[in-house]
């Protein structure tokens, strides 16, 4: 290009018109061969970046925060990964690429000021923009597909509990374009912010047009340059945590020169394409554009450096695609181009579900998530380009034929209908499958009542059924509010008491009161001691503790004054003996509206629950191998996980504290102290006989289960009370009939507390602790 050509370029004079005719031939040429192509590159990039995040965490290039780390750090972030052998190469290689990602920004930003500028500089070269009219076409092409993907990703997020939901006021404002404040910048779709910088661009765009026609683009592009550094300076240097935001474009000034980049090259090309076309392919430029990006991975290690970074990197990247996309762009390209911006909608979404957090899963699965980012990323795109066209197509018509009252009533109409269905399907699953979700408490709260001594009991003399989780059984309350028969203060001379005491297996949750192993316990051992009248007591609740055991037995064995006291610890009451009663009250749901309440009904909680933890987490666990939430609880993984300092520390001395309570009482009565330890179902069950289990769970590997740690730290704490302890596994694993365990839940069948009964009668009975 000669000097000439370059002065003429920086002109301020008024932006030419040319005949339409030659403007679209030059249009069909320049843009259908290039411009798509750097929107399909920009997406890949940007979707690369996602990924690489997901596999190898998050990078300190280009990504200030208030908690940036030194810059020996960011660098050393950066060497080479090694100890894969030959993959050593494509793994770091995948790795820079993706990190580098973000630059997708950039090009989408180029792109998209030099596209708008492109599209009007036939019709408005010399002339203001019509704003209603400007106003109406931009924000119809955002605003659809924009609101379909809130709509959609929200139904989703509402019926399975994840990301989203139509019923989080966060999503109604990121569906105005609102993604400014740090609550909502990075909301559900992180990727999403790139939107609401769009959206900002549009609306100043007209007077971003009059700089441009009135400065000439090479003084637009430098006065934009100098604003907008100017902000990014005094946001990186100034603001603490909003640094990470403010420099990535929640305002729309910081990210204004790469947008001005584009607007500027359109005028440039438009006034001479073959002199810009053929600049921006020469060797040399291409090669300073090369050592421009090289450049900006430099500034973008600093703080500085990060106030010209991204246009430096920006324009470091853009010639050299332009440059290869004028040679080929090929029709994979063209078509990403053309569908751009609903694959850019959809994808973070996808990649959050479908790619495995780390490099952990093992290659296979990656590799594996990878694949399904890339057919669901595609397939959800045209779906929702299909909605919304569908859609906008429909309420055309109906306002038309109908007017107002069609495009208001028959939308109205087909959203009733539909709630109907999912009201429908809801009391659907309460009455056929029902369902334990957290925001109505626990499946049992129809049954407690909170109490100021012990945390909470049964509703004296209440009897209640309870439905839910495969569970269908009676719990039937004295006029203490503990299950089974009650028992007069003063007992018949000669008989044997017995005082019990436990969470929900020995309250039996799952099994009628009566099938309990208490009373069960109680008839065999009527049955060995022959004449002899046998009573036990029973003081187990659902949810209790080692605080709450304590609290009962202090309360209620120096008036009953038992002969024999047995407390039953499951293995989870290492991390209970943490929790407080009040903690214990709020999660049972005391203040909270009943379980049949409308409220509780609208909110299709039971549907949800059902639809997350019985399609939507199975799902995600075959393709990303992530654990299933509700079966990892329901299998009691997390407290036989090594590494849980909690649990052996201080919850082994909270619970050693309150079974020392426990003896004291014991011993100032006069009563014998017998613990006995229920192993979680993962220790007695296989795989197979829990429907629940995840399957990309190995409970054998010794890196990160310990089998025994539960079962240790009781019988280590029974050992230091000098008192009997006996472990539960080797006669539930014995059992003939199977697994003991709900296949679909957490607690003994009727099975397993008979096999428990019949063995404490016995070993109670040999070790000489009842006579």
């Amino acid at each position: 290009m000669t000097q000439s050509e370059l002065s003429a370029l920086h002109s301020p004079a008024p932006l030419p018109h040319e005949p339409v005719e030659n403007v679209q031939a030059h249009l069909h040429e320049t843009r259908l061969d290039w411009l798509d192509g750097m929107k399909a590159i920009a997406l890949f990039w940007i979707i690369a970046v996602h990924i690489t995040e997901r596999i190898f965490g998050y990078p300190y290039i280009a990504n200030p925060t208030f908690d940036w780390p030194p810059l020996a750090e960011r660098i050393a972030q950066l060497m080479p990964l090694y100890g894969n052998g030959a993959w050593d190469i494509p793994i770091n290689l995948i790795r820079y690429v993706g990190w580098l990602g973000d630059q997708g920004v950039q090009l989408f930003l180029i792109a998209s000021g030099f596209g708008l500028v492109w599209s009007l500089l036939p019709r408005y070269s010399q002339a203001s923009l019509p704003l209603l009219d400007f106003y109406r076409r931009r924000l119809w092409r955002i605003y659809p597909l924009w609101i379909g993907a809130h709509l959609v990703f929200g139904l989703f997020g509402t019926l399975v509990d994840w990301g989203a939901s139509l019923r989080d006021l966060r999503l109604y404002l990121s569906m105005a374009g609102l993604r400014i404040t740090p609550e909502l910048f990075y909301y559900f779709s992180p990727a999403w912010w790139y939107v609401g910088l769009i959206i900002q661009l549009y609306m100043v765009f007209p007077v971003l047009w009059e700089g441009l026609r009135r400065l000439g683009p090479g003084r637009f592009l430098l006065i934009s340059c100098i604003v907008a550094f100017t902000a990014r300076a005094a946001g990186l240097f100034l603001l603490d945590s909003y640094i990470d935001q403010w420099q990535r474009g929640a305002v729309f000034v910081t990210r204004l020169p790469e947008f001005a980049m584009g607007m500027s090259l359109a005028v440039w090309m438009h006034r001479s394409p073959e002199a810009v076309d053929g600049w921006l392919r020469t060797p040399a430029v291409i090669l300073a554009a090369v050592g421009a990006f090289a450049i900006g991975c430099g500034l973008a290690l600093t703080l500085p450096g990060m106030i010209v970074a991204p246009l430096v990197l920006g324009a470091g990247a853009f010639i050299p695609c332009y440059a290869v996309l004028r040679q080929s762009g090929g029709a994979l390209l063209s078509w990403a181009g053309r569908h751009s911006y609903s694959l850019f909608l959809v994808h973070h979404p996808i990649v959050l579900l479908a790619v495995p957090q780390g490099d952990s899963s093992g290659a296979w699965r990656i590799i594996l998530g990878v694949v399904a980012v890339t057919g669901l990323t595609a397939s959800a795109a045209i779906g929702l380009e299909k909605l919304v066209g569908t859609a906008t197509t429909l309420f055309g018509r109906w306002h038309m034929r109908f007017g107002i009252t069609g495009l208001v009533g028959i939308p109205g109409g087909i959203m009733a209908l539909l709630a109907l269905f999912a009201l429908s399907a809801e009391l659907a699953v309460r009455q056929i499958a029902p369902r334990e979700p957290p925001e109505l408490g626990w499946g049992e709260r129809t049954a407690l009542m909170p109490d100021p001594d012990v945390g909470w009991r049964l509703k004296p003399l209440q009897t209640t059924r309870l439905r839910w989780q495969s569970y269908d059984y009676t719990v039937v309350a004295n006029s203490l509010g503990f299950p089974g028969p009650e028992y007069p203060v003063t007992r018949a001379p000669g008989s044997l008491r017995v005082l019990t005491v436990g969470d929900a297996y020995t309250s039996a949750e799952g099994v009628d009161t009566d099938k309990a192993w208490p009373r069960l316990l109680e008839a065999s051992l009527r049955q060995k001691l022959g004449e002899r009248n046998v009573e036990v007591l029973n003081f187990g609740i659902t949810g209790y503790g080692p605080n709450q055991y304590a609290a009962v037995v202090q309360r209620y064995a120096p008036v009953y004054r038992p002969d024999l006291i047995i407390v039953e610890l499951f293995v989870n009451d290492f991390e209970d003996v943490l929790i407080t009663d009040d903690e214990f009250r709020r999660s049972i749901g005391f203040d909270l509206p009943a379980p049949d309440d409308w409220r509780s009904i609208v909110a299709l909680s039971h549907l949800r629950h059902l639809l997350r933890t019985e399609v939507f987490e199975p799902l995600r666990e075959a393709v990303r191998g992530t654990p299933r939430t509700y079966g990892y609880f329901l299998g009691q993984f997390a407290n036989l996980e090594r590494g849980r300092t909690d649990l052996t520390g201080d919850g082994y001395r909270r619970t050693a504290d309150r079974l020392y309570e426990i003896r004291k009482v014991a011993d100032q009565i006069g009563a014998r102290l017998v613990i006995i330890i229920v192993p979680a179902p993962v220790q007695v069950c296989s795989p197979e006989q829990l429907a629940y289990y995840p399957r990309s769970i190995d409970i054998h590997d010794t890196t990160r289960f310990d089998l025994d740690q539960p079962q240790h730290m009781a019988l280590s704490i029974a050992e230091r009370l000098r008192v009997p302890a006996y472990d539960l596994r080797p006669v539930l694993r014995q059992e003939a009939a199977g697994c003991v365990y709900h296949p679909r839940n957490l607690h003994w069948t009727a099975a397993g507390h008979e096999v428990t009964a019949t063995f404490l009668a016995n070993q109670l009975a040999r070790d000489s602790v009842i006579r």
